[in-house]
């Protein structure tokens, strides 16, 4: 082993090994253990639940660790699904070796390439009585209710932070006294915050979106994910993924902010989430929004049910006190220089989408003047993404609202990059893109959907070519951008996507749709007329 080789070089081979390695490096070897330690304390996943505030806490105290530590991933280990009852749990567990019938097998199912690892054999689970099965899925249940009861014990220890008094206030003060949490998740986040001066980038990563096999697997069985998806819903693990951003967002304005605040930051917010004050008051009580969405069964709107599902506040002050601490969150953002930004709601209930994005843009991204590169997904996502579909017009009027509101009142003076997933119509993409346009250099839309709107320009042709006119762009990708077109002989319309290499016209046709997709990008880049789609 050559020693004498410059840490850079040495930097570059490691990055090349996986964690294991670099673990087993830092153990073996002194001379390069110091850099080793660097690349294996660069980025620390930590959750509210559990240990994993106590881990960080633990890196942060430790003064050859906490330098390293320029990276921040809030991502939950483990995930739980509600199911109906008893057989329909047991109809969902999926072991190595059993046929399937209609569901793929395991190895074909699961994205894990060691999923079939510790489970539990078909042949020892088919021999198993009925009695015996049902009672694991009571094991199942208690073990499920018990990860649940993380929220109260993240939420026991909450504070009121007033930026006009230096003293904070527990929110559930009988709460925290009942748990006697002497090293609460939220008070440990906290400490760990103030002691790692070179971190600059948070990153929430949802597990029911990062995780291909979130909430598959219990002890030695396996659920097949076909069954996750057609009997249990996702609504739990969105509040509470929203409790702990929200969390996350508060204790970073409090401790990252000026010259140590944060340069970059990805998250994802969805359903009801933390949009207005009551709305967090119902997270920091800690019972998730089981009851909006009840209400939302039985009324119009969202704002409706918000009002049927209103929390009595004890007295006026309490309304204030929960919308400060969500305009004191605007300062964790006011550093920023990126921002990846993912919200998504319910299309289904009128008004759900511009109650988000009045929120996102009032509480969050109004304050985000110093971005330089932003990716903006807004809608209604299915597995973070959002699809094309005939309920687009649903909602499209409050992604219009949303994108207007940014252009005449939040314009980023120094934007170089921006990314777009979202539904809205020609002339407010054309504006929101203009009022950028003195800095906007790289521009990608993804799954961008152009609803008709009783407008028959609204149709990629027209938006394109208007945008290589006006934009000056270095850098463009388009991917699956969705238009309404006249079907033929018919006043109706039909969906089209564009720049879908998945399409089945461009099958066995790779190199024929680049040679289509890089004509159209280079006459836009070039700020030529775009010829027909």
């Amino acid at each position: 082993m050559d020693e004498d080789l410059p840490n850079e070089i040495w930097l570059m081979v490691f990055k090349l090994l996986d964690r294991s390695e670099w673990k087993k490096l830092r153990s073996s070897c002194k001379r390069l253990a110091h850099l080793a330690t660097s690349i294996l304390f660069e980025t620390v996943y930590f959750e509210f639940g559990g240990s994993g505030c106590a881990s960080l806490y633990n890196i942060a105290q430790k003064p050859t660790l906490s330098p390293c530590v320029t990276t921040l991933i809030l991502r939950r280990i483990r995930g739980w699904r509600e199911f109906p009852d008893s057989r329909t749990w047991i109809e969902s567990v999926h072991q190595p070796g059993d046929p399937g019938h209609e569901r793929p097998r395991l190895d074909e199912a699961s994205h894990e390439s060691k999923a079939t690892e510790g489970l539990l054999p078909y042949s020892d689970w088919a021999r198993l009585s009925d009695i015996e099965k049902d009672e694991l899925f009571h094991q199942y249940e208690t073990d499920r209710r018990l990860a649940l009861d993380q929220a109260p014990g993240i939420t026991s220890t909450l504070r009121f932070h007033m930026p006009d008094f230096p003293e904070s206030s527990l929110i559930h003060p009988y709460r925290a006294w009942k748990r006697r949490a002497a090293d609460a998740p939220i008070d440990l986040f906290v400490k760990a915050l103030k002691s790692l001066p070179n971190l600059k980038t948070f990153r929430h990563e949802p597990g029911f979106l990062f995780d291909p096999d979130w909430a598959c697997r219990w002890r030695h069985l396996y659920f097949h994910p076909y069954s996750l998806m057609g009997n249990t819903h996702s609504a739990e693990d969105e509040d509470i993924e929203a409790l702990q951003m929200s969390v996350a967002l508060q204790s970073l304005a409090l401790t990252r902010t000026g010259q140590g605040g944060m340069q970059s930051m990805s998250m994802y917010v969805g359903g009801p989430s933390f949009w207005g004050p009551k709305r967090l008051q119902h997270l920091w009580d800690g019972g998730g929004h089981e009851l909006i969405r009840t209400c939302r069964t039985y009324k119009r709107t969202a704002a409706e049910a918000d009002k049927a599902a209103k929390v009595c506040f004890e007295n006026c002050d309490q309304s204030r006190l929960y919308y400060a601490q969500l305009h004191s969150m605007r300062y964790t953002l006011t550093s920023l220089i990126h921002l990846d930004c993912s919200v998504s709601e319910d299309d289904e209930y009128d008004g759900s989408l511009a109650i988000a994005g009045k929120y996102l843009h009032e509480l969050l991204l109004r304050f985000t003047t110093r971005l330089e590169r932003l990716r903006l997904v807004f809608g209604r996502l299915t597995d973070g993404v959002l699809l094309p579909g005939c309920d687009v017009p649903l909602y499209a009027r409050d992604s219009i609202t949303l994108l207007g509101q940014i252009a005449q009142r939040t314009p980023w003076t120094t934007i170089r990059s921006m990314e777009l997933e979202i539904a809205t119509d020609g002339a407010t993409l054309k504006n929101f893109l203009l009022a950028h346009k003195t800095t906007l250099r790289s521009l990608t839309l993804t799954r961008v959907t152009l609803p008709r709107l009783g407008n028959p320009s609204n149709t990629w042709e027209v938006v394109l070519d208007e945008l290589a006119q006006d934009l000056s762009l270095e850098a463009l990708a388009l991917t699956k951008l969705c238009d309404f077109v006249p079907q033929q002989g018919s006043k109706k319309t039909r969906e089209r996507i564009l720049f879908d290499m998945d399409a089945a016209i461009w099958e066995d046709e790779t190199r024929a749709y680049h040679d289509y997709y890089q004509a159209a990008v280079t006459c836009i880049l070039l700020r030529k007329s775009v010829q027909l789609l």
